[in-house]
């Protein structure tokens, strides 16, 4: 049958219709399946839900990673992202929070730029880190491999997690997001209908999005004044991921958490190492070291992607599956996240 004919024929029609709505579901359920819905986790004071993933066989003292969506996604659609391949073969255990809509109606997206949402003790970072120590409580996690990345909304929320909740995390990494606090938009008992909190959450949401120029003291010390208080002890690595092609939230963003993290840490804002990689695209990667030569900062650079994280599907080891905000670059970001902080040992 020609596809002329078959789209002049009701029944070959439906009958392709009714094999790509199998063929989307049975694909749907069986990553639906991967991932478990815990319900009690704590009092939630950010209203949000928790799922984990659990490989088989693993090992007692096993990392964790916490992985948050971005906006219009859910738990399941990012976790096609390859952590729960990468989980399978390396044997972590994978917390994937989700947003839910009643929190940010239309996008989901995760609030990062909400001063209620984002201190230490409250709103939606609290409910996370309760569920880590819901996962803690139930599963053999090593304390001093905790980490989190994200994406978009969820990779806003990667830095303020570091740096409100440092002694829990130990390292981190973002896709298309920027540095911790660059938002912080508060509530006041007289805007009663919240008509100008919502109006400025916005404003300056956006204003971060199209990148906002500090200079790395102003960065580390936003950082420091609204994370852990009198904090003084090593701050968590973190990988930077960034489209050079990103109209969502602007590449500069990448520099911006670079000058922060590299002041948390102290070392200087010049990579220590540079290599440029040829895949499906020029990627450039560069390194920032400390006086021994332990790599703390590192940045990824990929050309021509948009708004999103890399995935690659070609590889022998299997690396996700492309969707939406999720692109085949020919480099697998989740392994590359997860050589940088050591989970593969």
């Amino acid at each position: 049958m020609n596809r002329y004919t078959q789209a002049n024929d009701p029944d070959a029609m439906k009958s392709c219709l009714t094999i790509s709505l199998l063929y989307w579901l049975s694909f749907t359920l069986a990553h639906a399946d991967n991932l478990v819905r815990v319900e009690d986790f704590g009092d939630n004071p950010g209203n949000i839900t928790m799922y984990k993933y659990i490989p088989e066989d693993v090992p007692a003292n096993a990392p964790l990673v916490v992985s948050l969506h971005g906006c219009r996604q859910n738990a399941e659609i990012y976790s096609r992202a390859g952590w729960i391949d990468l989980a399978r073969e390396w044997k972590f255990y994978v917390l994937f929070p989700e947003q839910k809509l009643v929190n940010n109606p239309e996008l989901r997206c995760w609030n990062w730029f909400e001063a209620d949402n984002i201190r230490r003790g409250q709103g939606e970072i609290a409910s996370i880190v309760q569920m880590i120590e819901k996962m803690q409580a139930d599963h053999s996690i090593d304390a001093n491999r905790i980490y989190s990345e994200g994406l978009s909304a969820g990779s806003w929320m990667v830095p303020i997690l570091l740096a409100t909740y440092p002694d829990i995390f130990a390292g981190g990494a973002t896709n298309a997001g920027g540095p911790a606090f660059c938002a912080i938009t508060k509530h006041y008992a007289w805007d009663f209908f919240r008509w100008w909190y919502n109006y400025f959450a916005i404003q300056n949401a956006y204003r971060c999005m199209d990148g906002i120029n500090k200079s790395p003291e102003g960065w580390g010390e936003l950082a420091r004044d609204n994370g852990l208080e009198d904090y003084h002890g090593p701050w968590p690595i973190i990988s930077i991921w960034h489209g050079d092609d990103d109209d969502t939230v602007e590449v500069m963003n990448q520099q911006e958490l670079v000058d922060q993290w590299t002041n948390l840490h102290d070392i200087d804002q010049e990579p220590d190492n540079q290599e440029i990689m040829e895949a499906d695209d020029t990627i450039i990667h560069k390194q920032y070291t400390d006086n021994e030569g332990k790599v703390l900062v590192e940045t990824w650079l990929i050309e021509d992607m948009e708004h999103g994280t890399p995935i690659d599907e070609d590889s022998e080891q299997h690396c996700g599956e492309e969707s939406d905000y999720i692109f085949d670059k020919g480099i697998c970001a989740v392994r590359r996240i997860g050589q940088f902080w050591g989970i593969h040992q």
